[in-house]
């Protein structure tokens, strides 16, 4: 009899439902992958998602193809989405419970694999992972490795075969593809090329030559686990928790070489700019960082070599003597004890507080979650969500629910805040487009990548690298046209608007209105002198103006209001009193700063804190947008 095996996959949003769909299934159909695993295991294929993806992902070739060897399921997700974007973590941790916790006692039985929608895995990856699983390996780890989408996603695409719509890349060509497109964050994190680095170094590359890369994890990705333990809810967020409840025991096997099992992880290019700086980092700066939240899993993970080649290996003894030898500096400064993965010292408060929100979106639920849903004439089980603790009552929740109402009242609420809000000068203008948008009821297309300050003002956010996928998702394939659209975006992807406004002006209706939004969130600026910028950022169709926010005054009230908002991460009431008494203290300053500050907004100065550019479509008379023109 087959061992069983359950793969589960979870994603929500329509943009990453295309990357499933169109890349992530078609390399999971690959010859070695799927179709291999499937010889020697009893598998299902869970997709743990929003229901209203279901349909699109039934109705994908991908999926239908991928039916052939394996059981489907479609599981939903609904529930256990937040408001915060932050939250992202812990949704996610939650939604790969779900894929695996009807199960019960069976889960110490079953081979559960995990993937995220971005992991696209070489052809023979599965292969070699099943080869383990029958050799008697529980834990099993595989690094992913991230590459620039925009440069690989039309090159995956190009591959994928239209018949049987699989993705078949051999080890050595995906790792060429990889070390040709490597990301910002790789680059940063690549340490003997000393040009930049990431403030949070939680992966060390060592470049060997230009075929061969190795480096360090902290940590690596759990690729495939059958649990000696029955665990049916989270203790933190998934790299941090699961592994050391699930299996304390066992031992962990790494998969450490790219020609066994190799994974891109495709990103934006402008993804983890924020981390990104010039110049190299100290050992003891990066020791000091890792103390704060390694647990002991993490700190094991980040002693495993890997290595990724596209071609035969060279002699990597010299370079894995000093990275053997650099890493050892970092152990020897970190903490005594590791993160515990339970009450963890930097996470434990903001996990439970992100539990309390999806019991309250549970709680405001119009319908209760059903408890069969019917996918493919079959009835899935799907199992009732362990109840997490009550909000806090008594004198804390009075003084929370106080203070609340007191900084509505003086301060208003984001985006919509007074003049005497440090946020106030950056975010008023687009707020006040946001709102006369919404008192016409206007159809807006919101695109955006990062955590937002409008993300309560508008909705559906449909992430930039949509536009640029050859099969468009529903938000930008819908036969009405828009009225509006706000594009957020950083100051390195405003280096590319145009491209990005040639993808959006299709959509919007004649006379519609688009702003795109820049805020400035570290030192990387916009010079007036950069002609270059000029020709690739700025549309030379339509009707336009770029205005310009902001002052050093008021972006140093800004980062005073926001060094008090971020103060104190394990104390809630210490952070909400710090933040209100800063808010206060500074309300006067900044609403004089505020004054002081209006001037002509559409001249350029170098201490812009935010941008905004609004254009306005006109087309030739009776031109319909290509949307409208496609209904």
């Amino acid at each position: 009899m087959k061992q069983k095996a359950r793969l589960i996959i979870p994603m929500w949003g329509e943009v990453y439902a295309q990357k499933l769909i169109t890349i992530t299934i078609p390399a999971l159909l690959a010859p070695g992958n799927v179709p291999a695993f499937a010889e020697d295991f009893d598998l299902e294929f869970v997709i743990v998602t929003e229901t209203r993806l279901f349909e699109t992902i039934r109705a994908a070739d991908s999926f239908k193809n991928i039916s052939q060897y394996c059981k489907p399921l479609l599981f939903p997700i609904d529930d256990l989405m937040t408001d915060l974007p932050g939250d992202y973590g812990v949704v996610l941790t939650y939604a790969l419970f779900r894929g695996f916790i009807d199960l019960g006692e069976a889960m110490t039985e079953t081979n559960l694999l995990f993937f995220n929608t971005d992991f696209i895995i070489s052809d023979g990856s599965l292969r070699h992972v099943a080869e383990l699983i029958k050799r008697g390996e529980r834990v099993i780890h595989a690094p992913s490795f991230r590459v620039v989408l925009e440069d690989v996603w039309p090159q995956l695409e190009a591959r994928v075969d239209e018949t049987s719509t699989a993705l078949a890349v051999p080890a050595r060509e995906m790792a060429a593809m990889a070390l040709k497109h490597k990301h910002i964050t790789v680059k940063a994190r690549t340490v003997n090329q000393r040009l930049c680095h990431q403030w949070r170094m939680d992966q060390f590359y060592w470049y060997v030559d230009e075929h061969t890369l190795i480096g360090y994890q902290w940590p690596v990705a759990l690729v495939a686990i059958r649990p000696e333990r029955v665990i049916l809810e989270p203790t933190l967020v998934w790299d941090y928790g699961f592994v050391p409840e699930a299996a304390p025991t066992l031992p962990k096997h790494f998969i450490d070489d790219s020609d066994n099992f190799f994974m891109l992880e495709p990103q934006k290019r402008a993804t983890g700019e924020d981390l990104v700086r010039l110049g190299a980092i100290s050992v003891n700066d990066i020791a000091k960082d890792l103390s704060k939240w390694t647990t002991k899993e993490h700190r094991d993970c980040g002693q495993q070599l890997l290595k990724i080649h596209s071609a035969d290996l060279p002699d990597i003894s010299t370079f894995v003597a000093e990275s053997k030898a650099y890493l050892s500096s970092i152990m020897n400064r970190l903490s005594p004890q590791p993160q515990p993965h339970i009450n963890h010292g930097l996470l434990g408060e903001w996990f439970d507080g992100a539990k309390e929100r999806m019991r309250a979106n549970r709680d405001a639920a119009e319908t209760p979650l059903a408890d069969e849903i019917e996918v493919d004439d079959a009835a899935i089980t799907i199992p009732h969500t362990t109840p997490v603790s009550r909000q806090r009552g008594g004198m804390v929740g009075f003084a929370l629910s106080t203070m609340k109402l007191a900084y509505r009242y003086l301060f208003g609420h984001v985006p919509f805040v007074r003049r005497q809000h440090p946020l106030w000068a950056d975010i008023n203008v687009v707020a006040d487009k946001i709102r006369g948008w919404r008192e016409k009821d206007a159809k807006v297309l919101w695109i955006a990548s990062h955590d937002s300050l409008f993300y309560r003002a508008v909705s559906d956010r449909v992430d930039p690298a949509a536009l640029f996928f050859s099969s468009p998702t529903e938000a930008l394939r819908t036969p009405e046209a828009y009225d509006a659209c706000l594009c957020e975006l950083s100051v390195d992807d405003f280096a590319s608007y145009r491209e990005y406004y040639e993808r959006i002006r299709p959509l919007m209706k004649n006379g519609g209105e688009v702003v795109a939004f820049v805020i400035r969130r570290n030192e990387r600026t916009i010079s007036n002198k950069d002609l270059g910028l000029c020709e690739s950022a700025l549309p030379d169709v339509d009707i336009s103006r770029i205005r310009f926010f902001g002052s050093l005054t008021t972006g140093l009230f800004r980062r005073l209001f926001l060094s008090a908002a971020t103060s104190f991460p394990n104390r809630p009431m210490m952070r909400n009193l710090w933040s209100a008494l800063v808010l206060v203290g500074l309300a006067p300053w900044v609403r004089l700063g505020n004054h002081v500050g209006s001037k002509d907004d559409s001249i350029y100065h170098a201490s812009w804190t935010s941008l905004a550019l609004e254009s306005k479509v006109v087309r030739e008379q009776g031109q319909a947008p290509v949307q409208a023109r496609a209904s």
